[in-house]
């Protein structure tokens, strides 16, 4: 009985697994420029030239005040990838990406925080999304900031 049990218990365990990692691709994939892999170049804070978010970006998606808005470009499927930059150093801005994420009708899923980089899942609001920071060596006490946001 307890082998019954077990395996359709397992199954579901796999192919949840497989199904959070195929969400994590595609929003990995929908942040990369198109036609490539990566995230796009970012730069520091002092030499950030500031970008409007469109009117039509929900507030509560919008990153802490006091990052930069460097890019915003419309994907397919209403999606939003927007690329800022964080005059702060890595721990400093973690701590600010978590709360502010975490405070504002969004639940927060699959993240991670590594030496240098760190990224969540959220959802809420109707929405679903992927902020993904990255410190910035040649910008010292400088982080890089990107976030996808789409249904």
């Amino acid at each position: 009985m307890r082998r019954r049990v077990l395996a359709p218990t397992l199954v579901i365990l796999v192919a949840a697994t497989a199904l959070a990692g195929c969400e994590s691709d595609e929003l990995d994939s929908a942040m990369a420029e198109p036609g490539t892999t990566s995230a796009p170049v970012a730069v520091c804070a002092k030499d950030a030239k500031p970008v409007a978010l469109p009117s039509s970006f929900p507030t509560a998606a919008g990153v802490p005040d006091g990052f930069i808005v460097t890019g915003v470009e419309a994907r397919s499927g209403n999606r939003t990838v927007v690329t800022a930059v964080s005059p702060k150093p890595f721990r400093a801005t973690l701590a600010d990406m978590q709360k502010a994420y975490s405070s504002r009708g969004w639940t927060p899923s699959e993240g991670e925080v590594e030496e240098r980089d760190a990224e969540s899942n959220f959802a809420g609001n109707g929405l679903r999304g992927r902020w993904a920071i990255r410190e910035m060596p040649d910008c010292t006490g400088n982080t890089s900031v990107s976030l996808l946001l789409g249904k």
